[in-house]
């Protein structure tokens, strides 16, 4: 009974003993970047606060299940009305919140036989993403849209990976904003104040491709050709009679666009036309004539003078 009683104090005295000893206050410690208190610091506050499942992370987006999806398209355009095209697409723009990104125009151009180019366009435009599939059918009703294409890009895992490294690096500057108003040595503050401006430096940098991300999943890019045409392409399935028709009208329509180049060419450009038939036909011709004319009257006087002597030479009867 009594050996009992002396391993249970035994036992009760040590459990105090250890008690004790985990309670006292422990030595100032090293919070230098680099030593173990510092990092033992760091992951504690890293751990207090762990990134979430990306579904539920901030400013998730309004894709279906979190996702972050950047939606692109190219447009290839005609128009027979150019400027009221461009005119309709701006409107249309404008309603729906979008802005032009860039635009250039290529004019009329005319060459050295008359014949005309028509105009075009290059547009890069921003859609709110939510309403590009309406921007796209108010397109296809305002013009020909002979080719299309759209392609998507999933850059949920990217964009998270970015947030998850911010948040990282807000809790480490949050860390060594703490340890700096501890810390009393000259070089450790040196340190601390220099890994403060490269994790600033490193932030800003994650912040501006964030805010970048928004941008492209906010507003789609659609890049717009647009060219002005005297008939347009036929983008549906024709019929065999269908295409005679369509053919047989181009045809009546080039023969009419032929004659009417080749008259305006004409008179437009007579001065030139008359100057050079002068060179080429009238003046050439002129000087064949002269020589001709020249000849002539030298085998006429050939002639006359050879039958003025055969008339003195012949006896008298």
């Amino acid at each position: 009974m009594k050996r009992t009683v002396l391993i249970l104090t035994a036992l009760m005295l040590c459990a105090s003993l250890l008690f004790i000893g985990c309670s006292k206050p422990a030595k100032e410690a090293d919070y230098s970047p680099g030593s173990a208190h510092y990092s033992e610091a760091y992951n504690d506050k890293t751990d207090a606060a762990p990134v979430s499942d990306p579904a539920e992370a901030p400013d998730a987006g309004n894709m279906p299940a979190g996702r972050k999806i950047i939606r692109n398209a190219d447009l290839l355009v005609q128009t027979l009305e150019f400027d009221s095209f461009l005119g309709s697409v701006s409107a249309k723009l404008n309603e729906l919140g979008g802005y032009v990104e860039s635009r250039s125009v290529r004019d009329r151009d005319y060459y050295w036989r008359g014949s005309q180019q028509l105009r075009s366009a290059e547009m890069v435009l921003r859609v709110p993403a939510e309403k590009l599939d309406e921007f796209l059918s108010a397109v296809n009703g305002l013009g020909n849209v002979i080719s299309s294409s759209e392609n998507t890009q999933d850059v949920t895992e990217s964009y998270m990976d970015t947030e998850a490294k911010l948040s990282s690096l807000r809790t480490e500057y949050d860390t060594l904003l703490g340890l700096l108003e501890k810390a009393q040595d000259l070089q450790q503050i040196l340190t601390l104040q220099e890994r403060l401006t490269s994790v600033r430096y490193e932030m800003e940098s994650l912040e501006s491709r964030l805010m970048s991300y928004d941008s492209l999943i906010a507003f789609s890019k659609v890049t717009m050709t647009v060219s002005e045409v005297e008939r347009e392409t036929p983008v549906e399935d024709e019929s065999f009679g269908q295409e005679v028709s369509r053919r047989f009208k181009e045809s009546l329509q080039d023969v009419g666009d032929g004659l009417r180049t080749f008259a305006a060419w004409f008179i437009g450009d007579f001065p030139i036309i008359f100057v050079w038939l002068l060179i080429i036909v009238v003046i050439p011709l002129v000087i064949v004539l002269i020589v001709l004319k020249s000849i002539r009257k030298r085998k006429n006087k050939k002639a006359a003078e050879a039958y003025k002597t055969a008339s003195q030479e012949k006896p008298a009867e």
